[in-house]
């Protein structure tokens, strides 16, 4: 007997009966319908409020969020929601940028309440050689001296006049074989690099350090951090876009720019989470258009009349937004995770929809009329229609008790939507199908090639069921090697501003984030934690406040004090020259180009040669060149001097560094009003590898049980979200058996039901690990929607069955399950084109499930089934 006909009587069917009474009251129920569409709409756009604050995601009861929030109370200016990074093309233009956008963003205190610098100022600037070791102390101080003959007559006239007089005067010592030309290829080489840029209209830069230092700086002194902490708008998608919005500003006021040898970059939580954002929002147009594209051409090729089409989506719309005011009066705003309920809905809300419509044209194929068929659609799906509604709703309700509040609300959300659902597929759909009178369908023809399949399955059922549990069998063997990646790195697109600047700082230990934090009672605890911390192969480092003193002090002051005596006077003379005139910049120029080739000829074997005839004839040009070039040339060469000798005027002031004299608010940051000190522990390796990081948490807190940290929350909120997925797993794996026990009464019936669940998990589940795709935080919340669809076409098959259906695989069910299926995979399979990995990787997941969705349900449970073993019955 056909699935249609099995299901057809009594007519005394409640859901025939509902159904025929709103056929006959149509208009009324359309109206009333609509009505409650608009003031859901009305109020839902009235009310709607998403919070984007991640941190609310999950229970703050937890033993891990508690420590963390004990960390961060004790040690507040540790943390920052923004950090900016400057990378200069020379130190001294990363220094002056940096100083130069904390002056700018420390004006706007009601945006920017906490603006700080991370890794220089004052303190640093004095006393920042003690930390380098004696010997890189000796060299820095060796490099300095030596160069004492060009900076002190260039701090005497601080101008490109003093510049070309200073090398003028220097060359003269190698033209009488005094001095050797290689001994200035530093500063030859600089000047002639800068000059031709300048010439050519390109960026200039010219670092007096790296002269200094032979040409070469240091890559820490390219790079500065300023640690903001803003007014944050968790009411807007992006709750820091004022705040990065008004730093981008500062910088392009203050050009600090490429073209100004400047980059720079935002990163930090606040940024992450505003970029993931902007990048879920990129092509989202095109993905949506995509999405209800196939969504329509899907219920195109199952319905086969644009007026169900249409009834559908009024239907589906007016339930979308009736939840989705229901959820707000519930919990006043949305999270970024419950919003997914709109997704979850539509799926499931369209398969109703297509179920009931699908049914109706087969009824309406057997030459039932209009109202008839209508009513016996209620009678022939109504009940698998309640029944699939309330087991899946049970399935997201599920997730209500568990500690990942996000997913909580979802669930709860969600499972209301299902009887939402549910209502208007058995309401609202058929007074509009009666409303717009679809055409009835054309005469059904048979389909052989799904007859021989079917007849191949019912056949061989054996073999079928056999060759899907060796497919299960051999999936669950996979299932150890299945992962969760709880990086929330890994589903960002590393083009992201944010990310690759945060990637760049992992790849420093000094600068890294993915440190782990621990509060003991005192210094001597610190130091003792540390010393054991220090002896673990995962671990790189292990730093305390006692790590602030610098060792052999001794030795590197009286190096410094010994450099100071020696320059102090020369690089902080007592008066300066006047700036010069354009004639008197244009006669040094000349003068050094001609010193310049003197000493090449002097030197004719020395390989600095060629560079000096290069800088004179650069020099020559500039001279020759208009007021501007050489204005130019003195805005790439003079500024940077200034700086450089600040700060070498600053390093000779440095003073013997103890506890009682480090600057407070740097004390603050390691060790509490109480006494309690912190430590803060660096991994070894890659630490943007999982496996180096779920290493190296492990092992410190075999040491150190109560650590934390930002890279400690990252592990803990992924061992959080699968827990909640495997609790709310298990109780709606309970809640559906019971469900089904109650209402098919019979265990054989109940695993028939259930069996291809568990085979399309494990087939799912198998595929990602063969095609290497770890589950992660955003394709995980794709399971919902997964499973609420495989139970629902479960159900249908297994109640048609019971009714005494056969040959399910030629039926209309089998064609509103494929159709329904397909719907889904396409509608939201275009998210695997998002441009944000996770979002693409749930696109993905969703694709590979209904795929296994639709073989468990058309091919594994017909076999499974088998023919009906009696008489059609209905309770």
């Amino acid at each position: 007997m056909s699935a249609e006909a099995a299901t057809r009587a009594p007519r005394s069917s409640v859901f025939g009966r509902w159904v025929a009474f709103c056929t006959r009251h149509a208009l009324v129920v359309a109206i009333l319908g609509l009505v409650l569409g608009l003031a859901a709409a009305f109020y839902a756009a009235t009310h709607f409020a998403i919070s984007t604050n991640t941190d609310d995601l999950i229970s703050k009861a937890l033993p891990w969020r508690q420590q963390e929030a004990a960390f961060d109370k004790a040690f507040p200016q540790n943390s920052a929601q923004i950090v900016i990074v400057i990378d200069g093309r020379t130190a001294e233009l990363s220094e002056q940028a940096t100083n130069a956008l904390v002056a700018k963003l420390q004006a706007d205190p009601k945006l920017f309440p906490s603006v700080r610098l991370a890794d220089s100022g004052p303190f640093w600037s004095q006393n920042g050689l003690l930390y380098a070791s004696a010997a890189d102390v000796k060299s820095n101080m060796d490099k300095l001296i030596a160069a004492q003959p060009f900076l002190g007559p260039v701090a005497a006239d601080p101008s490109l006049r003093g510049v070309a007089s200073t090398l003028t005067t220097t060359l003269q010592g190698v033209t009488t074989g005094q001095a050797k030309l290689s001994d200035l290829k530093g500063p030859i080489h600089s000047l002639a690099d800068t000059v031709e840029a300048v010439q050519a209209g390109r960026p200039a830069f010219f670092s007096w350090r790296a002269m200094i230092a032979g040409g070469k700086s240091d890559p820490r002194e390219l790079r500065h951090l300023i640690l903001v902490d803003p007014r944050l708008d968790f009411g807007q998608l992006q709750a820091g876009a004022d705040a990065s919005d008004a730093i981008r500003a500062a910088t392009q006021a203050l050009k600090l720019d490429a073209a100004h040898g400047v980059n720079v970059r935002l990163t930090g939580e606040t940024p992450l989470q505003d970029d993931e954002f902007a990048t879920l929002a990129e092509h989202v147009w095109l993905i949506a258009l995509l999405s209800v594209g196939f969504i329509v051409l899907m219920l195109w090729l199952a319905v086969r009349s644009w007026r169900l089409i249409a009834a559908i989506l009024v239907t589906t719309l007016v339930g979308l937004v009736t939840a989705a005011a229901w959820g707000l009066v519930v919990y006043d705003r949305y999270n970024v995770i419950s919003v997914a309920f709109i997704p979850l809905f539509v799926g499931l809300g369209i398969d109703f929809g297509i179920q009931f419509s699908v049914r109706f044209r087969a009824e309406r194929a057997l030459g039932e009329t209009e109202p008839e068929a209508l009513a016996a659609s209620g009678r022939g799906i109504g009940r698998q229609l309640t029944l699939a509604a309330v087991a899946i709703a049970s399935g997201f309700l599920a997730f209500a008790p568990t500690d990942y509040h996000g997913l909580s609300q979802l669930g709860v959300v969600a499972g209301a939507g299902m009887f939402v659902a549910l209502a208007l597929n058995l309401t609202v759909l058929p007074a509009l199908i009666a409303l717009l009178h679809p055409k009835p369908p054309p005469e059904t023809h048979s389909h052989p090639v799904l007859e021989r399949l079917d007849g191949f399955i019912l056949g061989r059922r054996r073999l079928v069921v056999g060759a899907a549990a060796v497919a299960a069998l051999g999936s669950a063997a996979l299932l150890p090697l299945l992962h969760f990646d709880f990086n929330p790195l890994h589903l960002r697109s590393p083009k992201v501003e944010s990310v690759s600047a945060l990637l760049d700082l992992l790849k420093d230990p000094d600068l890294s984030p993915n440190t782990l934090e621990a509060v003991v009672p005192n210094a001597a605890a610190a130091q003792t934690l540390a010393t054991k911390l220090k002896t673990l192969p995962q671990v790189s480092e292990a730093r305390t406040l006692a790590d602030l003193v610098p060792t052999d002090q001794d030795q590197k002051l009286a190096t410094i004090h010994d450099a100071a005596t020696l320059l102090d006077l020369s690089l902080n003379p007592l008066v300066t020259s006047p700036p010069p005139s354009d004639a008197e910049v244009v006669t040094a120029l000349q003068g050094a180009a001609a010193g310049l080739r003197d000493a090449a000829r002097a030197a004719p074997g020395d390989p600095t040669a060629a560079d000096a005839l290069r800088l004179a004839k650069d020099l020559d040009a500039l001279a020759a060149g208009p007021p501007a070039a050489r204005a130019a040339a003195a805005q790439a060469i003079v500024p940077p001097l200034a700086t450089v000798l600040a700060d070498i005027s600053a390093s000779f002031q440095a003073q013997p560094v103890s506890l009682a004299n480090l600057p407070p608010d740097l004390v603050r940051m390691w060790r509490t009003p109480d006494g309690r000190e912190r430590v803060s522990i660096v991994p070894r390796g890659d630490a943007n590898d999982n496996k180096v990081l779920r290493g190296f948490i492990d092992a410190v807190t075999q040491v150190a049980p109560n650590a934390t940290g930002p890279l400690f929350s990252i592990s803990r909120s992924g061992d959080t979200v699968l827990k909640a997925f495997i609790q709310a797993g298990v109780l709606s794996f309970i809640a559906i058996t019971v469900l089904l026990f109650i209402v098919l009464r019979k265990a054989r019936d109940v695993a028939i039901t259930m069996a291809p669940i568990i085979l399309t998990g494990l087939l799912t589940l198998g595929s990602c690990v063969l095609i290497g795709q770890p589950l992660n935080f955003a394709n995980i919340i794709a399971l919902p929607l997964l499973f609420g669809i495989g139970v629902a076409f479960h159900i249908y098959f297994v109640m048609s069955w019971r009714s005494g259906g056969s040959h399910l695989l030629t039926s209309s069910l089998a064609r509103a399950v494929f159709f329904s299926a397909l719907a889904t995979a396409t509608g939201f399979g275009s998210l695997w084109m998002s441009a944000h990995p996770g979002t693409a990787s749930m696109g993905k997941l969703l694709m590979i499930s209904l795929l296994w969705t639709l073989v468990s349900a058309l091919l594994f449970q017909p076999a499974l089934m088998g023919e009906p073993e009696r008489p059609p019955t209905q309770p």
